[in-house]
């Protein structure tokens, strides 16, 4: 009986352990998040302060214009209860709610490392939008909790794009839906 728990405890843990790490290593993606059945909710961010909310599902986004907010305002609220705060501000201001779709493009280099992603959001107005996320590496801490997103530049200002997940972020893919792969050189 001991020969065996000597085996057996051992063996366990060298296959449990890829298990454990895997489930550690889930990052989301901007394009890849509109695709969770519910949808996901990204902060722009200056400083600790929302400058607009996005809300991304089925490859259409809405943003919401809401002026300076503290991130800590919506800080532990429900998906629901963000949106739902976020039209009763920016319905107050005039054509600051819009929607419309949007694509990705991942700008790689000759060995296909993904340097940034550009987000191209076309508006119910005919109006054409675009950022860039160009770091996934931005956090902003509120109380004890973490928030992770990208650095973004958008006409020459920068910023940050927060998810309300709480998950790591990282650049989509070419396999994600509706995100076009190419090169630096072609950018």
């Amino acid at each position: 009986m001991k020969k065996i728990k000597k085996i057996i405890i051992p063996l366990l843990v060298v296959l449990c352990i890829p298990l454990f790490l895997a489930g550690c290593g889930s990052k989301e993606a901007f394009t890849a998040s509109a695709q969770n059945k519910n949808g996901e909710i990204w902060y722009t961010v200056s400083g600790n302060t929302v400058d607009a909310i996005f809300y991304v599902h089925n490859n259409n986004l809405t943003a919401y214009d809401i002026g300076n907010h503290k991130l800590s305002f919506f800080a532990g609220k429900s998906d629901s209860k963000v949106l739902s705060e976020a039209k009763k501000i920016a319905s107050k201001q005039s054509d600051s709610i819009t929607s419309g779709t949007f694509t990705s493009k991942i700008v790689t280099d000759d060995n296909s490392k993904v340097l940034k992603e550009k987000i191209c959001f076309k508006d119910s107005s005919d109006g054409e939008d675009s950022f860039t996320l160009i770091n996934p590496n931005a956090q902003i801490k509120i109380g004890n909790d973490k928030y992770f997103g990208y650095n973004i530049k958008e006409d020459g200002t920068k910023g940050k794009l927060i998810s309300n997940s709480g998950k790591q972020v990282a650049f989509d893919n070419d396999k994600t839906n509706n995100v076009e792969q190419v090169n630096q050189e072609n950018d």
